[in-house]
């Protein structure tokens, strides 16, 4: 019972001074933070499982993007992300084919960066197509791997729900640079 209690105490005294760590970290990060703007090049491949063309199933398409973030805060960012799916397709909505013709889709997201490398974002956008344009939400999170201190290479998992019409996963490799950081 001793041991027990020991151990017990031993990992509340060993919490609470960790904890008083990162909070310090943190604050010291917060007081050196100035506004950053970060730009990315993306290439990757989309994932979406009711493609097809002609009778043919597609279901992996190849796109190009680009990212341009602004922090606000160590922690978080907002973001203009596009993409540019590199083929034609067509799905299925209640029975018709709805022919998509190299959409080209942007979305304003949110980043929270709950660790130094990585981060979830959320946000709406729209998917421009010549046939129909598109609502549509964006789910996703992006790990980053420091190159330099401007340059980074990035992970990037997406979920995208357009209109309930089709939705699609997006993985890709990103090429991440600082281009702009607020003098203090």
């Amino acid at each position: 019972m001793r041991k027990i209690l020991l151990a017990i105490l031993f990992f509340y005294v060993w919490q609470f001074g960790f904890s008083q760590e990162l909070e310090s970290e943190k604050s010291e990060q917060e007081e050196e933070f100035s506004p950053i703007i970060r730009v990315a090049l993306i290439t990757g491949n989309s994932h979406v499982p009711n493609a097809f063309e002609g009778e043919k199933q597609v279901s992996i398409i190849p796109f190009y993007g680009f990212d341009v973030d602004y922090f606000v805060h160590p922690r978080w960012s907002f973001a203009l992300q596009g993409d540019l799916k590199l083929q034609s397709f067509e799905v299925e909505h209640e029975g018709v084919a709805l022919e998509r013709s190299y959409p080209f889709s942007l979305a304003t997201v949110a980043h929270y960066h709950f660790k130094r490398h990585w981060s979830v974002y959320f946000g709406p956008g729209w998917e421009f197509e010549k046939n129909e344009n598109l609502f549509l939400w964006k789910l996703g999170s992006e790990y980053s791997f420091e190159i330099s201190e401007t340059f980074e290479i990035a992970l990037n998992l997406s979920y995208e729900d357009k209109q309930e019409i089709y939705d699609s996963w997006n993985f890709g490799i990103a090429f991440n640079k600082l281009i702009w950081k607020k003098n203090k």
